[in-house]
């Protein structure tokens, strides 16, 4: 608002990326799209015409839509997959990013192809099987366990939470191992419901009850 995220003398001197307009008696910060050159994007498995399904993914997050400004950009969009399979293998409904918007597709290397950070595959994040909830290792006893727990005390039965980044991921795992009842956890990569997992697995969830594009 004051210095339109202008650090130093080189982007002060550049074009305003932000402006303070007034709409309907309010005043809004507007940020000035840009052009998206090239989309670098993964799913599961394509066909041979690009379709892109993400079956095995623990999220779809923004794909169609960031290939979707990548070509509205006169942009690339260039796929990750695990497999490129014949056509007509994959159902139409399980398409998440469709050919004619894919340009190229790149075959993964499994070691290059892990579904987080911390897994390379775990069924249960990406809604194909639903796990005991009580097979997700506790968190160890330490401070930011206690600052979790004591947040969690402060949860209304049957509520609708949506956690973040950082010290927020733990209260899904003390939620889990106290049972704390009737709770909807969300995150914001579009997974509701469930076990919202936490440090490098941060964004999936175990057992998810939906998954949607973004939350």
């Amino acid at each position: 608002r004051l210095e339109g995220a202008k650090m130093n003398e080189k982007t002060r001197q550049a074009e305003d990326l932000v402006e303070l307009i007034e709409m309907d008696g309010e005043e809004w910060l507007r940020y000035k799209s840009f052009p998206v050159n090239v989309a670098l994007l993964r799913g599961t498995y394509a066909d041979e015409d690009g379709n892109i399904v993400m079956t095995q993914e623990a999220g779809t997050l923004d794909s169609l839509s960031i290939a979707q400004a990548a070509k509205n950009s006169g942009g690339k969009v260039i796929v990750q997959v695990k497999e490129i399979v014949q056509n007509g293998t994959l159902s139409a409904r399980d398409v998440k990013i469709p050919g004619i918007y894919v340009d190229a597709l790149v075959i993964g290397k499994p070691e290059n192809h892990w579904q987080t950070y911390s897994q390379e595959y775990n069924p249960s994040y990406s809604g194909e099987v639903r796990v005991p909830v009580d097979s997700i290792e506790p968190m160890p006893l330490n401070a930011r366990k206690v600052v979790c727990r004591r947040a969690a005390m402060e949860l209304d039965p049957n509520a609708i939470i949506n956690l973040g980044i950082g010290m927020p991921e733990g209260i899904a795992n003390v939620a889990n191992e106290e049972g704390l009842p009737g709770l909807k956890l969300t995150v914001e990569t579009g997974g509701i419901g469930g076990v919202p997992m936490s440090g490098t697995a941060f964004g999936a969830c175990t057992n998810p009850d939906a998954m949607i594009d973004h939350l």
